[in-house]
């Protein structure tokens, strides 16, 4: 069974890809499980998500056994309808660390809530997902296999906050609402099997990655 470390220290981004790839033939860890939490961050420079995700990805490979798979991810959102000056662009904290001067989860829904309710009440939301797998097979040599792939979520952004407790490092899981069979339900009120079916994109930009690793 081949070893995925997935290189974010947010523990809810670790359980989500967990729960994509269960009934894969892979063993996914967490940076902590390995002993690597204390790796310092990378700086991303890039302006794309599947850019900043391979910049993620050729940062953490250097600090891993040989042989061992790197997952990374970035992800921004697209806010519809709103003023180029509430457009978050490619920081999702960004506006809250510059309205509050710092970022936590209840700072970052409580911005968002209020910019949801500045346009009526709910705001069409587009997630767009970079994923980057990287391998190193031989440290020191130019080996290393890298590929970048893409993937969406529709959902709304919301003027309320449900359960914002059950998702730590995860806060838009608990201000945004996703389309179920014609209703519009909570995120975070999805049951494992709904949240597979709902982050397919997801599932199959990170399978065609692993495809690319011999």
């Amino acid at each position: 069974m081949k070893k995925i470390i997935v290189a974010t220290t947010n523990i809810n981004k670790v359980e989500r890809i967990k729960n994509l790839l269960k009934e894969q033939n892979y063993e996914i860890l967490s940076l902590k499980e390995m002993g690597l939490e204390n790796i310092p961050e990378p700086e991303e420079k890039a302006n794309t998500p599947v850019k900043i995700a391979v910049e993620k990805a050729m940062h953490y490979i250097d600090y891993v056994p040989e042989g061992t798979i790197i997952l990374t991810q970035d992800d921004t959102i697209k806010l519809e309808g709103i003023s180029e000056e509430d457009d978050p662009k490619l920081s999702i904290k960004g506006p809250v660390r510059k309205k509050y001067g710092e970022f936590t989860d209840e700072l970052g829904a409580k911005y968002y809530t209020e910019l949801a309710k500045k346009y009526g009440g709910s705001i069409p939301i587009t997630f767009n997902y970079g994923h980057a797998i990287a391998i190193q097979k031989e440290k020191g040599r130019n080996t290393i296999n890298i590929a970048g792939s893409s993937s969406k979520i529709q959902a709304r952004l919301v003027d309320r906050i449900h359960k914002l407790e059950t998702v730590p490092g995860y806060f838009l899981s608990a201000i945004i609402e996703v389309n179920k069979d014609g209703k519009w339900v909570p995120h975070n009120s999805l049951s494992e099997d709904e949240l597979i079916k709902l982050d397919n994109d997801l599932y199959n930009s990170i399978m065609g990655l692993l495809g690319n690793i011999k």
